[in-house]
C-alpha cells in the first residue's frame, strides 16, 4: 500500500520557470535562523520572483501561489478563507512567515492568506518537507516565507498602484523606500474593496506594512519590522446551488445573506545582530503578534483573539553554523472556548559540513520543551552535492511534528459554546503528531535555458491529529498516515520568452483500524502550464493550473469536489515611469470549488455544501513611479 510506485510518475515540471533558479545566490530565511549564507539549499526549495505587474493582478498572498507547485491553495469563495498546505499536510502543518516573522495562527491553528495582500511581495520562499530542526512545531509539511522589496544603498523610490476588475473590485497600493550605506527604510499601505462574486460577499480590507535595518559602526545593524491588516468581509457560507447546476450566474446564490467576520492581524519585531568577533556573531529578536476575529452569525455573536510572543537568541559561527534558544507563548482570549495559554522553549543547532568539493552535509537537530504535553526531538540531516554549475543533486531524512491546536485542546462544550464536544468525548491523552520524513531530488540548469528537476518525498506519519464529526468535532489521534509523492520539473528560460510546465502527484491515506484510507482535501494530481514572451508592444503572461477530483471526508467520502482547470492570460507594458497591464483571471470561465463540506440544508437531509471561486474576472491596473 505505501510503495506505490510513485517514483516512476515525473518528468514534466515542478513550477513555473520564474519560480526559482539554482543559479541565484540570495539566502533561504527560512533554511537557517540567522540566514546563515553557506547552507546549501535542496533541489526542491522554490524561490518565487514576482514580477511587478503580477502584484497588481494577484488580489492576495494566496494568489501568487495558486501554481506554484507543491503549494495546495484552498479559497473559500473570492474574498472568503485562503490557505496554503505543502506536500499532503494542511495549513496548520505548514509555517507561514511574512518577511521572517511567524504570522500567528487562529484558533484552529490556520493562517489566512487572504488577508496578506500581494502588492509589495518581491519573492516568495517555500521549503517543502520536514522543517522542525529549525523551526519547530507545525513546520511538517514546511516553510512558506513571503518577503517584501527592500532597497539597495543610494535608491529612493516611490510608487502609486491602482488596479480594477469585475464585481465592483478595485485596490490602491503606495509605497516608499529609501536606501543609504547606513539605513534602509520601506513602508507600504494599500486597501481594497470589492461587491464580491456572491451575495453577501462583499470585502474591504487595508494593510500597512514597513521596515528598517540600520547598520552599526561595529559591523552590527539593528532591525525593525511590522505589519497590520484589517479586513471586514460579508460571509455567503456557500452557495445552495448544486456544483452540476452551475454557470457563472446561479451559484452566485448564498446560503446567509446576514453572516459577517471583521478580523484583524498585528505583527512586530525588533532584532539586533551583533559581531562578537571575526567568527562569531550573535542576533537576539522579540516578535509579538495578535490574531483578533469577530464573526457574526444567525447563532450570535463571537469574539477570539490569538497572541504571540516571541524571543530569541542565535549564535553563528564561521557563517556556516548556529546554535539557539527560542521561547514562545501562545495565548487565547475568547467568550466562547475561554482564556488559555501554551509555553515551548526550544533548543536548536545546525552545522554546514563540506567534506568534498561540491559536497554539503547538514545535520541540525531541535528540542522542544512545551507545558502541554510531551517534550519533542527533530532531528535532520541534509545532504547537497553539486558537482558543476549543471547539476544539483539534494537528499535529506528528518523528524518533524505538529502541537494540539487551541481548538484541539480547548473547544469543549460549555455555556458559550453548546455545540463543542462534551468532556467525555475529548482524548484524555491527544498527542502532538508527529513524522519521519524523506526526500531526494535531482536538478539541472543547462547553458542552453532548459532546466529540469525531479524530486520524491515519503512521510510516515504517527499520532496523526483528525477531527471526528460524530463527536462534534472532537480531536483525536489517527494510529497512522502517510504522504508519497513526487514533483518534477522540466522548463525553458530565455531572454525574451520562457516556458514551463508542472506535475505533481501526492497520496495521502490515513487509518485508524484495518486498510489506510484516503485522507480529506488530497487531489492525487495536480498539473501547472506557464509561459512568458516579451515583445516590442507588450510583455505577455499566462498560466494555467489543473487539479484532479478531491473529497472532503476520508474514503472518498463527504462531498466530491470535481477536478478543474483555471487559466490566466495579462498584457502588459512599460513607459519609463509607467506601467500598465491588463488581463483576465480564469480566462475561461470555469465553474469551480476548492473546497466543500456536507453542511447545507437541514438534518438529516443534508446535501454538499460548495463555495464557488469566481468565473472569468477581467482587471486592468496602473502603477506609477513618482520619484
Amino acid at each position: 500500500m505505501k510503495t506505490a510506485p510513485v517514483f516512476l510518475a515525473a518528468i514534466l515540471a515542478l513550477c513555473a520557470p520564474r519560480a526559482y533558479s539554482q543559479q541565484d545566490s540570495d539566502v533561504y530565511l527560512s533554511i537557517s535562523k540567522s540566514g546563515l549564507s553557506r547552507i546549501e539549499r535542496p533541489t526542491d526549495a522554490i524561490n518565487l520572483y514576482i514580477p511587478y505587474q503580477q502584484r497588481g493582478e494577484a488580489s492576495s498572498a494566496a494568489d501568487l501561489l495558486d501554481t506554484a507547485l507543491p503549494a495546495l491553495v484552498k479559497s473559500a469563495g473570492d474574498n472568503g478563507l485562503a490557505t496554503a498546505g505543502l506536500r499532503g499536510f494542511a495549513s496548520k502543518q505548514t509555517a507561514v512567515f511574512f518577511d521572517g516573522m511567524r504570522i500567528p495562527a487562529d484558533l484552529t491553528g490556520t493562517v489566512d492568506l487572504s488577508v496578506v495582500p500581494a502588492g509589495d511581495i518581491e519573492r516568495v520562499e517555500i521549503l517543502p518537507g520536514a522543517q522542525s530542526s529549525i523551526h519547530g512545531a507545525d513546520a511538517e509539511g514546511g516553510v512558506i516565507n513571503f518577503i517584501t522589496r527592500a532597497p539597495n544603498p543610494g535608491v529612493t523610490r516611490a510608487d502609486l498602484s491602482s488596479t480594477l476588475s469585475s464585481y465592483g473590485g478595485n485596490s490602491g497600493a503606495l509605497s516608499f523606500m529609501s536606501g543609504t550605506d547606513r539605513v534602509k527604510t520601506s513602508v507600504s499601505a494599500s486597501r481594497e474593496a470589492s461587491d464580491g462574486f456572491q451575495q453577501n460577499s462583499a470585502a474591504r480590507k487595508e494593510f500597512y506594512s514597513g521596515k528598517t535595518v540600520i547598520a552599526l559602526n561595529n559591523g552590527g545593524k539593528v532591525s525593525v519590522n511590522a505589519i497590520r491588516s484589517n479586513s471586514e468581509i460579508g460571509v455567503p457560507g456557500g452557495t445552495p446551488v448544486p456544483i452540476d447546476q452551475w454557470n457563472g450566474s446561479r451559484e452566485r446564490a448564498a446560503n446567509s445573506l446576514t453572516d459577517g467576520m471583521r478580523s484583524s492581524l498585528g505583527l512586530a519585531r525588533a532584532a539586533l545582530e551583533m559581531p562578537l568577533n571575526s567568527d562569531v556573531s550573535y542576533s537576539l529578536s522579540g516578535q509579538y503578534g495578535v490574531n483578533r476575529l469577530f464573526s457574526h452569525t444567525s447563532y450570535g455573536d463571537s469574539l477570539t483573539r490569538t497572541l504571540s510572543d516571541t524571543a530569541m537568541l542565535s549564535f553563528s559561527f564561521l557563517n556556516k553554523g548556529e546554535a539557539g534558544v527560542e521561547y514562545d507563548k501562545n495565548m487565547l482570549r475568547s467568550d466562547t472556548y475561554g482564556d488559555h495559554f501554551t509555553q515551548n522553549t526550544g533548543l536548536f543547532a545546525q552545522w554546514a559540513l563540506k567534506p568534498l568539493k561540491g559536497l554539503s552535509v547538514i545535520p541540525s537537530v531541535r528540542h522542544d520543551i512545551n507545558v502541554a504535553y510531551d517534550n519533542q526531538t527533530s532531528p535532520k540531516l541534509a545532504m547537497v552535492y553539486s558537482p558543476d554549475s549543471v547539476w544539483k543533486f539534494s537528499a535529506q531524512t528528518g523528524r518533524a511534528w505538529q502541537a494540539p491546536t487551541l481548538a484541539d485542546l480547548y473547544n469543549i462544550k460549555g455555556p458559550n459554546n453548546p455545540w463543542g464536544p462534551s468532556i467525555s468525548d475529548i482524548s484524555p491523552n491527544l498527542k502532538p503528531e508527529s513524522s519521519w520524513q524523506t526526500q531526494t531530488g535531482v536538478a539541472a540548469n543547462f547553458a542552453s535555458g532548459i532546466w529540469t528537476s525531479l524530486n520524491g518525498y515519503y512521510a510516515d506519519v504517527k499520532d496523526r491529529i483528525a477531527l471526528d464529526s460524530s463527536k462534534n468535532w472532537a480531536a483525536y489521534n489517527l494510529d497512522s498516515a502517510f504522504n508519497e509523492g513526487v514533483e518534477a520539473g522540466l522548463g525553458y528560460k530565455g531572454g525574451t520568452f520562457s516556458a514551463g510546465l508542472g506535475y505533481v502527484y501526492n497520496l495521502s491515506k490515513g487509518r485508524t483500524a484495518g486498510n489506510y484510507k484516503l485522507l480529506s482535501f488530497s487531489p492525487k494530481y495536480r498539473f501547472t502550464a506557464d509561459a512568458a514572451l516579451k515583445t516590442s508592444l507588450a510583455d505577455i503572461t499566462a498560466k494555467g493550473y489543473y487539479s484532479d477530483r478531491q473529497y472532503s471526508a476520508v474514503d472518498y467520502g463527504g462531498a466530491k469536489i470535481p477536478s478543474y482547470f483555471t487559466a490566466d492570460l495579462y498584457l502588459s507594458r512599460k513607459f519609463d515611469r509607467f506601467e500598465v497591464f491588463a488581463g483576465a483571471d480564469n480566462i475561461f470561465d470555469a465553474h469551480y470549488a476548492q473546497t466543500a463540506d456536507m453542511y447545507n440544508g437541514s438534518w438529516p437531509d443534508y446535501y454538499p455544501r460548495y463555495f464557488p471561486r469566481p468565473g472569468r474576472v477581467l482587471k486592468c491596473g496602473l502603477s506609477v513611479r513618482f520619484i
